[in-house]
């Protein structure tokens, strides 16, 4: 929803009148994963995995088959595809909208939203996604989930860094993953003070989800481990926000911009309202935000 604000405003009315649906479809891609055996792989990238070296920064490759010929599918399967997949559902993007595909349009910019929004999230950068490796089990709910839903009211919506023509997308992807990739040292440190401070009564608690006990990080660590962290998630989350707008926005240019997607004045003047709502930073109070709307 962030990232249609930002949109130039032609390409956004388009998006703003398709706005239910794509903030709903946006989780499709995590949704397929319990049918698709060969969609979970697309949602991250384990940079520190064994296949990839000590020299992951620079040797992975950037296109995909320079990347098959050199570790082989089955293994980019097992350590995780998503700059890859982003590159391929950006060019699908971009036929869409080249061919007035107007279905096509949406559902391939709903998808390529949420891979690129994984690949801002740092737990979707490494083979300890959980902490699983080092005592730290829970940490991607904790990142993930947890902090920025008890910390949403605080966060300033309309604070983005705005949007930008993405010359080349599988290059600005892996651009992205390393930026994620470097915030784990410091969130995993944090996690660990944050436990030596309130003792580990003090940080987890049985809970029951989904039929069946388990422990669960307490009220008092999400607050505290929020605190400690200060706008790293809510930086990441909203600066994930301008990316996904960036290669919408990208993907509509490289397909020459086409006129179709021009929506009548009411769509425009309906968007220009909400904009306002936005920028005040009012889409919570007034209950216009759609994912919290959804709970």
């Amino acid at each position: 929803q962030i990232s249609i604000y930002q949109l130039p405003d032609e390409l956004a009315a388009y998006f703003y009148a398709n706005q239910e649906y794509i903030v709903q479809q946006s989780i499709r891609p995590d949704v397929r994963r319990k049918d698709d055996k060969l969609e979970d792989a697309k949602h991250y990238l384990d940079m520190d995995a064994e296949l990839f070296g000590s020299n992951y920064k620079t040797d992975i490759p950037h296109d995909f088959n320079a990347a098959v010929k050199k570790y082989t599918l089955d293994s980019l399967r097992k350590e995780g595809l998503v700059p890859w997949e982003v590159t391929r559902v950006y060019g699908r993007l971009v036929y869409a909208f080249k061919h007035e595909l107007r279905d096509s349009v949406l559902f391939y910019a709903a998808d390529l939203g949420h891979y690129v929004a994984d690949a801002h999230v740092p737990l979707h950068t490494t083979k300890n996604h959980d902490g699983q490796l080092t005592g730290q089990k829970g940490m991607h709910v904790l990142w993930e989930s947890l902090v920025p839903e008890d910390q949403l009211q605080t966060y300033t919506l309309s604070q983005v860094d705005g949007i930008q023509y993405i010359a080349k997308p599988q290059d600005f992807i892996f651009q992205i993953l390393l930026e994620s990739h470097a915030m784990l040292p410091t969130m995993f440190s944090a996690e660990k003070e944050v436990r030596s401070a309130l003792g580990e009564d003090g940080s987890f608690e049985m809970v029951e989800k989904y039929g069946r006990k388990q422990r669960y990080y307490t009220k008092a660590f999400i607050q505290a481990y929020g605190a400690k962290v200060g706008v790293s998630v809510q930086k990441r989350m909203l600066l994930a926000s301008s990316r996904v707008a960036s290669f919408w926005f990208s993907a509509w240019k490289d397909a020459g911009s086409p006129a179709w997607v021009k929506q009548d004045a009411a769509v425009a003047s309906r968007l220009a309202e909400e904009r306002v709502v936005w920028k005040k930073n009012a889409l919570i109070s007034n209950g216009a935000l759609i994912s919290v709307k959804a709970k």
